[in-house]
């Protein structure tokens, strides 16, 4: 029987989310934007596991946020929010992946970085989410060439109707071109089912013939 582990920032959202389940879930918030004590609140996540026999163990990894879409790369010189960014989006990130590494030894380890196009294109007005895509991308391609018994998938599940992509085409979005491209694919409904992407990685995994550390777009299969 799988046992998922949920965990969010926001607990209300979390609740809203996991209501929806039909399966076992175990559920904790977790503050990912503070330095101190990361490690450990990152920990408490698989310890509602703790003792439970499993055959194999997944991590799908997509904490994070948008950034200030109201600003262009070079409008960033407040070191503080630069760190804070990358602190959430990438540090511990990081920290969470390998704690998961670390726990349920002697079973298979999956590892699935929720990527996107922003990864590999840069978006105007977007700098610090894509600085941030890429470097996770790298960050788990690396994992890959480290550990050959872990496997790791970067999956870019195509662009959805979120509260992050509500604002991206507002006039919060300062680039004209960036905000146009979201606008259009509001007005047109463009935007991938969450459902429908969430299936399709999930077969991914499954059927388990991708190469480690490579990355794969929704439109891609």
């Amino acid at each position: 029987q799988a046992v998922i582990t949920a965990c969010a920032r926001n607990k209300s959202k979390l609740d809203e989310v996991i209501s929806g389940f039909s399966a076992q879930v175990k559920h904790i918030s977790v503050e990912f934007g503070e330095r101190e004590g990361i490690k450990e609140r990152c920990q408490a996540i698989f310890d509602l596991c703790a003792g439970d026999g499993f055959q194999s163990v997944y991590l799908y990894n997509n904490h994070g946020f948008g950034g200030d879409v109201s600003k262009l790369a070079q409008d960033f010189d407040d070191s503080t929010e630069i760190d804070d960014y990358f602190f959430l989006n990438l540090t511990s990130f990081q920290v969470l992946t390998s704690v998961f590494l670390k726990n349920f030894p002697g079973i298979p380890h999956t590892c699935v970085n929720i990527s996107s196009l922003c990864a590999i294109v840069a978006f105007p007005s977007m700098s610090l989410y894509c600085t941030g895509k890429a470097a996770r991308l790298m960050m788990y391609k690396c994992l890959a060439a480290d550990n050959s018994d872990v496997k790791v998938l970067n999956y870019s599940p195509g662009p959805m109707l979120t509260t992050m992509t509500e604002a991206y085409h507002t006039d919060k979005m300062k680039n004209e071109e960036t905000r146009g491209k979201f606008k259009k694919m509001k007005e047109e409904n463009c935007w991938v089912d969450t459902d429908e992407s969430a299936k399709k990685m999930l077969e991914i995994v499954k059927d388990n013939k991708f190469t480690s550390g490579e990355q794969i777009d929704f439109y891609d299969r």
